[in-house]
């Protein structure tokens, strides 16, 4: 009975997920700056590795970069090449900063945003995008990289407060928050 109610919720949070990248086009660019904004992905990918497994995440991650390559114009790979990007950038970093710590989930998520972020600007460039960056790449484009960061730890605390809901039991790193 366990397994059918972490498979729900787990399900559920992929359906957030690709519910996010469908509407992130429309919605949420319009609210935040150029670079995307919140990348819900990345804190769900997060997520993922650190309560199921790495493998989980990997198919989170291939299939949200699928998803969005076959939704959007660009180049087709370059979203699951970047979303593998970042689930390496998050076993990376989760080997030195601990990943269930709400402190340690705000560097990793910040570093996996820069990490993605960048190679996406390169990957553009070096594919001959014609891309105009009107004076560089300015300070502002980190808004969205703090509001991804410090959101982690909240969005991790509702999902596991919604894991304990849906039935399953708390996982062994989940986080006593105060």
């Amino acid at each position: 009975m366990n397994r059918k109610r972490n498979f729900m919720f787990f399900a559920l949070v992929w359906a957030v997920g690709l519910t996010f990248i469908l509407l992130e086009g429309n919605l949420v660019s319009q609210f935040l700056f150029w670079t995307g904004g919140l990348d819900l992905t990345i804190i769900l990918t997060a997520y993922i590795y650190l309560h199921s497994s790495s493998r989980h995440a990997g198919i989170f991650a291939f299939v949200q970069g699928l998803f969005l390559d076959i939704y959007s114009s660009g180049f087709e790979g370059l979203f699951v090449f970047l979303y593998l990007c970042s689930l390496a950038a998050i076993s990376v970093c989760s080997k030195f900063i601990h990943l269930s710590n709400p402190r340690g989930q705000v560097f990793v998520v910040g570093i996996t945003w820069l990490m993605e972020k960048a190679l996406f600007l390169a990957m553009v460039a070096a594919l001959g995008a014609d891309m105009d960056i009107k004076g560089g790449i300015s300070l502002t484009a980190l808004i969205p990289m703090l509001i991804t960061a410090m959101l982690t730890p909240i969005i991790f605390y509702f999902l596991d407060r919604l894991h304990v809901l849906v039935g399953g039991n708390a996982t062994r790193d989940t986080v006593t928050y105060a």
